[in-house]
């Protein structure tokens, strides 16, 4: 008998990540995990207030530091939607690589500014250029994933369902 899958939906912000993971779980039969929520759950504080008050680079300490409390649960299987610049970080990109299966979700920018409101909730989402840069800077990251599903122009439960049977498909060999 396998084990319970373990996968980690990378991307950029408003790629689907958690959307797609919510549907995706119950089909895989294992647990839904938004690194996010789980941030704000164990920091008490948002992801802006995070950003604002403590900087990126201290986010990143918040998103090493949960990803390794969620360690000892892997074995359970998950589906885990990560924060769009976990992936980015070599350390946290090789100890994923090396837990679970690594798809990125990937979505043009036209299809994450239509998804994501511009209401100060994303730290990093701002105008247009600012967005392409991150964008192309963290691509070259996503694209180490060795899965790659375009969510561009599709919905949640449509996308889940795909990325189920490639994950089936790639598991049975």
């Amino acid at each position: 008998m396998s084990s319970p899958p373990v996968v980690f939906l990378v991307g950029f912000m408003g790629s689907g990540k958690s959307s797609i993971g919510r549907h995706l779980a119950p089909l895989l039969d294992v647990r839904f995990v938004d690194l996010d929520e789980h941030i704000v759950r164990r920091s008490g504080r948002s992801i802006d207030a995070i950003f604002t008050h403590e900087g990126e680079p201290a986010f990143r300490e918040h998103e090493r530091a949960a990803l390794r409390e969620l360690e000892s649960s892997l074995h359970l299987g998950a589906v885990i939607a990560t924060g769009g610049g976990t992936f980015a970080d070599p350390e946290l990109r090789a100890w994923m690589l090396a837990r679970g299966a690594c798809v990125w979700l990937d979505a043009t920018l036209d299809a994450i500014e239509h998804r994501v409101a511009r209401d100060g909730s994303r730290p990093l989402f701002g105008d247009r250029a600012t967005l392409e840069r991150l964008h192309v800077e963290r691509c070259t990251a996503y694209a180490k994933a060795p899965l790659r599903l375009d969510t561009s122009a599709t919905d949640a439960i449509t996308a889940a369902r795909s990325l189920a049977d490639r994950l089936e498909d790639r598991a049975r060999g």
